[in-house]
């Protein structure tokens, strides 16, 4: 669609302002880390339950795209929801009643509320076209949104809202990478007094066995019709491209709601606490507002039947360690609460036989 022209003009330049790709966000390898992290809610099943709390079969959230596992979809789904703040589910079959039981994931840039600019012009005297309301298009296709999940999340667009780090961090990688390549970058050539200057073939030549000897790490002759001139430049010490690197690692962590840890960056000591308390506070504190953003969606009307919701299943991520697990059992057990087989079942143990579950006679004294 139109922008302003100020706006148009510093994505020109490519001003911090302006926001950032995916694909440049991704070549930053902490935001990939951030990415992979934010994106593991993925890895959680989702479930359907009725109004009794009791967990319902439910053939959306079995195989969400006929053609793609599951981990794969809602991973992209999350993703659009970190860099864009919004995603899109194209319905591809409903049941009888109407919900949606098969679904594909759309790019957000492949998803436009305005209509394409090839597009014919309105029929109408008036220019505008009333019969299209309510419809979205979708690759270039009209498509009701009746046909479309929309999710949208809690939180700004990162590459918006984290442009300028993301930006530095692109330009310390550069930089770093040209020291790598050439420490020495700002060297040059000049001809000596009185000799005339050589054709340009000649000059390529040299400048090219030069630049090959340099990227060898060899020696590199100077032609005595040449005089080599050294530029003193600053090392990367000097140029602190470590502390900037953490300084801009730090902002990324903030932007994405991450611990510095996270994205392998030390920060100063903290208490201690197990893994299941991290990850309880990283549900708590980062996956929450992206779970909630994709099951309280699913849980609408429009995709769900009143009465019934849709939750994440976060025992497999939280579980604790066998001795504490097998200890809430026994409680559970004691107090009636549960029962040996809805344990086994909660362990994914399969059913213990009759003969089996009958306790073991002593053996008769000698």
């Amino acid at each position: 669609p139109p922008r302003p022209i100020d706006a148009m003009f510093a994505a020109l330049r490519g001003v911090s302002g302006a926001p950032v790709t995916r694909a440049e966000a991704l070549s930053v390898p902490m935001v990939q880390r951030g990415r992979n992290l934010l994106c593991s809610v993925s890895t959680l099943s989702l479930a359907q339950l009725g109004p009794d709390f009791r967990r319902e079969r439910c053939a959306l959230l079995e195989q969400l795209d006929p053609d793609v596992a599951n981990v794969v979809t809602l991973a992209q789904t999350a993703e659009d929801l970190v860099f864009d703040s919004v995603a899109w589910w194209r319905v591809l079959a409903r049941d009888w009643a109407g919900f949606p039981t098969s679904v594909r994931r759309v790019d957000p840039d492949q998803v436009s509320i305005h209509p394409p600019s090839g597009r014919a012009p309105a029929p109408l005297p008036s220019g505008q076209d009333l019969r299209t309301d309510g419809v979205i298009w979708v690759e270039g296709r009209e498509t009701p949104w009746r046909d479309v999940i929309r999710f949208d999340s809690p939180n700004p667009p990162v590459r918006v809202a984290a442009a300028r780090a993301i930006r530095r961090a692109i330009l310390i990688g550069q930089l770093a990478e040209t020291y790598a390549n050439d420490p020495r970058p700002l060297d040059y050539f000049t001809a000596r007094d009185g000799m005339e200057p050589e054709s340009d073939e000649d000059l390529d030549e040299f400048m090219g066995d030069w630049r090959q000897a340099r990227k060898d790490r060899a020696t590199a002759y100077v032609p005595w019709q040449y005089e080599y001139n050294s530029v003193s430049s600053p090392s990367p010490a000097d140029l602190q491209l470590a502390e900037l690197m953490r300084a801009v690692g730090l902002e990324l962590a903030n932007a994405m709601g991450l611990d510095p840890e996270d994205l392998g960056i030390s920060t100063t000591s903290r208490t201690y606490a197990n893994n299941v308390d991290r990850r309880q506070d990283r549900v708590n504190d980062v996956l929450s507002p992206y779970l909630l953003a994709i099951s309280q969606r699913l849980s609408m009307p429009d995709v769900t039947r009143r009465g019934y919701q849709v939750i994440f299943l976060l025992d497999e991520y939280l579980k604790a360690n066998p001795t504490d697990r097998w200890n809430v059992y026994q409680t559970a057990k004691n107090m009636g609460a549960l029962t040996v087989s809805e344990i086994r079942t909660a362990e994914r143990l399969p059913p213990i036989e009759e003969d089996e579950a009958a306790p073991a006679r002593a053996a008769p004294p000698p």
